[in-house]
């Protein structure tokens, strides 16, 4: 059933979607909204900061001195304002804030203010801060070399002759020039023709990663960098507002410069980096950036502190034991004072236990559910972990429009500065809540995923990201995909730490690289995190579930896959990865494409042309409710390939099917013998499925579940039992001397429809060895041959148990067969069965136990 509400949020901003069937937009704050909602509206440059706590001593805020250039809106301003963000460093302690606005010294911009509503001050000058309407959206960000401007949701080509009348139009006035020394300008600045990039490495990297320099330390070079002084910086793709636009800037002097000469420079990739290309700016202004993006295939979360010795230093941050057990805990707030919601009693707490359980059990994030609170503020000092909904006593503003959710983590370290690692220490979750939060959408709680219109948001989405923020997973670019043609069914999500979410599309499950980065956060490091108060002991992973298909096989199968061969499927432990997966455009056989979410492949090879018959059993989903839910279900997609394609180039499958239940799949035909296929299966609609797939048909060869023999006084006598889903023409028994010459010594002739076949022989030609083989001819004439069989006439045949066993000594199958002395050949059909993995085969004939090590791939 679906469960919508209007008071629940998001930890991502929203992307604008529109196409000529929708023709909808999709909560962006409008230019129009900002400027009727703000009281100032200048255009500055970023010159200073200042971190401090608020009064109560629970929320680290940070002064932004903005010297001011042009007013657009409001009365005229002294020279310099102070604007607030939330987040910074005092001392020792840092606290990061998810989605929000983030100013760097140098930044140039458009503000769109008003006074802070909580009336909060500069504790140094008494001064009362401006704050920013829709926080990251307001304020428009400049690059002065491009003569661009851009925030989330919103590009300007030109600064002078875009920007400026966009907003002079919303005000109805013309700006008033307070710095006449500052001219933008409208022509952009000619690249450099002697400064260049002549190359980069690592090509692929692990943004914010700071202890991991093999995959963080940039090493650029190429000629004419320069000193390192003034305006001189290194550019990065801003993950927080997509690919392209104005970079973030990585300024000379900032700590995460290891080393700047003429000919190279060495950095630490920020957290904030994205993929896209990469520019150095010299000390005069001038850039040149490379002709190849850097690829960022992960980011991790940084925090900076100031001490002694070291007075800036970054580094990521890490998870701690923080509750003793393991892991963190966390609690939901109950309290309805102040305009909250009871959070225990709402829907979104099932869709927040679901966004906590993936992240549980596929990456191991070891966070426990420890009841209710009824703390409504956001507190690093009270020790608790409190997901809320946003209500007038968190400390801070209510939500700013156009923001969801906020992630708060707090981390410290202790003294000195730098010797030590970084700890988070604890984490908050602040959803939108429409009676206190600015602006109002709607969402989908779930289990269903949200209607094709487009006007909700997925909530479980939403709260998969927060969570990513809280593995201190930072925000990267990939966003989502959509060919132009159909609706919203038929658009990709974004990658989930993608800064914003698309209403009316899901991703339930991380992705590659949220997957790998989050394994990169979970994995204890043995760092030092000295002796100050708080934890010192990083966090014990738990166990994940893992599903053993969820990439494309490594190899391909040379033997032909046998009938009736079942196939488990676990899509609810399971990712995608777009660095190997199909393209969303051929996954389906009309091409329009459909979201690629939660993947699992599994390769066949065919011994004939023919069918293959695919039948369902053990159909299950997580939750049991969304059974119910339109569209639910998976969908698969059969690819003629003899190895992994290409990820993102994948040929148009042969054949597609979608189910949703238990049963036989409508036959697909015209397979090729002797040829490789991709069986590729994906959620419909961020579906979390788990069931079987049994393969039969004709392309397959029959499945002999057991061929045996026994030595008898006066005949050999020859049993066997075989598996089809097909009828056979004929089952022929021969025999032969050595073991290569075989001829035709009895022919059994199936009951049609028979799909168990059980024939038997006595052979009176009593040699004193004799070689058996089955012929098995197929309704099309094509031929198939069972393993050898040898008899020894004159030894004893003994009774042998075989017993495959697990790694735990558990029993997985057995069975009982007939020997006679000698090397023979032993069938075990069931091996296909088992999982990836090692087992133990014994065998036991009646007086010892023998051991032979089985490694399944």
């Amino acid at each position: 059933m679906n469960k919508k509400s209007t008071l629940l949020a998001v930890c991502m901003l929203l992307l604008v979607f529109s196409n000529q069937l929708m023709a909808q937009a999709l909560y962006p704050v409008s230019l129009e909204e900002k400027a009727q909602h703000s009281t100032l509206i200048a255009e500055g440059t970023v010159v200073s900061k200042s971190s401090f706590w608020n009064p109560a001593h629970t929320i680290i805020f940070t002064s932004n001195k903005i010297k001011l250039h042009k007013v657009f809106k409001g009365q005229q301003q002294p020279e310099f304002i102070e604007v607030v963000t939330t987040g910074g460093t005092v001392g020792n302690d840092q606290l990061e804030v998810s989605e929000l606005a983030d100013l760097r010294i140098g930044e140039t911009g458009m503000f769109f203010c008003f006074p802070s509503v909580i009336n909060l001050r500069n504790p140094a000058n008494n001064t009362l801060l401006w704050d920013i309407y829709s926080s990251a959206q307001g304020f428009v960000k400049y690059d002065l070399s491009s003569k661009i401007a851009d925030a989330p949701f919103a590009a300007y080509d030109n600064i002078v002759n875009s920007l400026y009348p966009a907003v002079m139009a919303k005000t109805g006035r013309p700006f008033t020039n307070v710095d006449q020394q500052f001219n933008v300008g409208t022509e952009p600045v000619p690249q450099s023709e002697v400064l260049g990039i002549t190359s980069f490495s690592p090509v692929n990297v692990a943004a914010g990663a700071t202890s991991d320099p093999a995959r963080n330390l940039l090493t650029i070079t190429g000629t004419d960098f320069g000193l390192p002084q003034n305006a001189a910086a290194v550019l990065f793709d801003d993950a927080n507002n997509g690919t392209g636009g104005v970079a973030f800037p990585v300024p000379f002097n900032d700590p995460l410069i290891v080393s700047w000469s003429p000919t190279q420079i060495q950095v630490r990739v920020p957290s904030r980096a994205g993929t896209g290309v990469i520019q150095v700016r010299d000390e005069f202004g001038a850039t040149i950036a490379s002709v190849d993006p850097l690829r960022v295939d992960y980011s991790i979360l940084t925090a900076t502190f100031n001490g002694s010795p070291n007075p800036n230093f970054t580094t990521q941050s890490n998870l701690m034991n923080d509750n003793g057990l393991g892991g963190y805990t966390v609690l939901y707030s109950t309290s309805v004072a102040n305009g909250g919601v009871d959070l225990d009693a709402s829907p979104t707490k099932a869709t927040f236990q679901r966004a906590l359980n993936t992240w549980k059990e596929i990456n191991g994030f070891n966070v426990l559910e420890g009841g209710t609170t009824a703390v409504q503020q956001i507190n690093p000092s009270n020790n608790l972990n409190v997901v809320m909904f946003d209500n007038l006593a968190t400390g801070n503003a209510p939500l700013a429009a156009g923001v969801l959710a906020v992630c708060y983590s707090f981390n410290t370290v202790c003294t000195p500065v730098g010797s030590f690692a970084a700890r988070k220490v604890e984490f908050d979750i602040v959803i939108r809540n429409t009676g206190v939060s600015t602006g109002t959408t709607t969402f989908e709680n779930g289990p269903c995923y949200p209607n094709a219109s487009g006007t909700d948001i997925d909530m479980e989405a939403v709260l998969l990201h927060e969570l990513g923020h809280a593995l201190n997973l930072g925000h990267i670019n990939d966003d989502y995909q959509y060919a132009g043609a159909g609706s919203y069914p038929a658009v990709n999500p974004g990658k989930l730490m993608h800064y914003a979410v698309l209403g009316g599309v899901a991703r339930r499950s991380p992705d590659w690289s949220a997957f790998i980065g989050a394994q990169y956060t979970i994995i204890p490091k043995g760092y030092s995190y000295g002796a100050c108060p708080g934890p010192f002991f990083e966090l014990t992973p738990l166990v994940p579930i893992v599903e053993t298909k969820d990439e494309c096989p490594g190899s391909f199968p040379v033997a032909a896959t046998a009938g009736n061969t079942l196939v488990n499927f676990d899509l609810v432990h399971a990712t995608s990865n777009k660095n190997v997966d199909p393209q969303y455009t051929a996954v389906n056989c009309l091409g329009s494409g459909r979201p690629v979410t939660n993947t699992a492949f599994y390769a066949i090879k065919t011994n004939t042309a023919g069918t293959l018959d695919l039948t369902v059993t053990g159909y299950t989903v997580n939750p049991a409710s969304q059974a119910s839910c339109l569209n639910a279900g998976v969908k698969l997609a059969l690819y003629q390939v003899s190895n992994c394609p290409t990820g993102q180039a994948y040929p148009a499958p042969v054949a597609c099917r979608t189910f949703n239940a238990d049963g036989a799949l409508a036959s697909i035909t015209g397979l090729l013998a002797n040829s490789n296929y991709l069986i590729f299966v994906d959620g419909n609609y961020a579906t979390k499925a788990n069931f079987n797939l049994l393969l039969n048909g004709t392309a397959l060869p029959v499945r002999i579940t057991n061929f045996t023999g026994a030595v008898k006084a006066l005949y050999n006598d020859i049993f066997w039992n075989l598996e089809t889903t097909s009828d056979l023409r004929s089952i022929i028994l021969q025999s032969g001397n050595d073991g290569n010459n075989f001829t035709d010594a009895y022919q059994q002739t199936p009951v049609a429809n028979s799909q168990r076949i059980n024939g038997s022989f006595q052979d009176v030609d009593m040699a004193a060895k004799k070689y058996y083989r089955l012929k098995i001819i197929n309704m099309d004439g094509s031929v198939e041959y069972s393993s050898i069989l040898l008899l020894r006439r004159g030894e004893k045949a003994a009774s042998l148990t075989i017993s495959v066993v697990d790694a735990a000594g558990k029993k997985l199958m057995t069975r009982t067969q007939l020997a006679s002395a000698g090397i023979q050949t032993i069938q075990l059909n069931d091996i296909e069965r088992l999982a990836t993995g090692n087992y133990i085969i014994q065998i036991w004939d009646g007086e010892k136990m023998t051991s032979h090590k089985l490694i399944k791939q």
